[in-house]
C-alpha cells in the first residue's frame, strides 16, 4: 500500500511498510527525496545502532569481532529499513504535503494530521 502526498501539483508516494530502498542505501535514499536534515539523522542513528550493537555482541555476549561487525550492520540497517518510511511520510506532512487518501494510524502518533470527524463516532 502506498500513501500518496501532493503538494503545488506534484505528487509523491511513500509505501507502507518496510523499505529495501532504506535498507541498502540509508541515508542517500533520504537524500533523494530531498530530506537532507532526515538523511542527517538516519546516519547518525545508523552509527549510534551500529555502535551500540558491537559494543552488546562483543562485551555482554563475548562473540568474535567479525561477527559483530556483521551482527551490527545488519541491527541498523533493519532498523532504518523498518522506520525509514514513517519517518519520510511525517516529513513531508510537517513540510506542507497534503496526504491524498488515508494517512495510517500508526504514522500519526505523535498527532500531525487532525482525525476525520466521521471516524469519530459516539455510543
Amino acid at each position: 500500500m502506498n500513501i500518496h502526498f501532493t503538494r503545488n501539483n506534484q505528487t509523491r508516494f511513500v509505501k507502507h511498510g518496510f523499505s529495501w530502498q532504506i535498507f541498502f542505501f540509508g541515508p542517500v535514499a533520504f537524500a533523494m527525496r530531498n530530506q537532507f536534515l532526515l538523511a542527517a539523522a538516519c546516519a547518525g542513528a545508523m552509527y549510534a545502532a551500529y555502535m551500540l550493537t558491537g559494543f552488546i555482541t562483543i562485551v555482554v555476549f563475548d562473540l568474535s569481532d567479525e561477527f559483530a561487525r556483521v551482527l551490527a550492520i545488519a541491527a541498523a540497517c533493519s532498523l532504518v529499513g523498518y522506520f525509514g518510511n514513517r519517518f519520510s511520510a511525517r516529513s513531508y506532512v510537517k513540510n506542507g504535503w497534503k496526504p491524498v487518501a488515508d494517512f495510517p494510524a500508526d504514522w500519526n502518533t505523535p498527532q500531525l494530521i487532525p482525525p476525520n470527524a466521521t471516524d469519530t463516532k459516539l455510543g
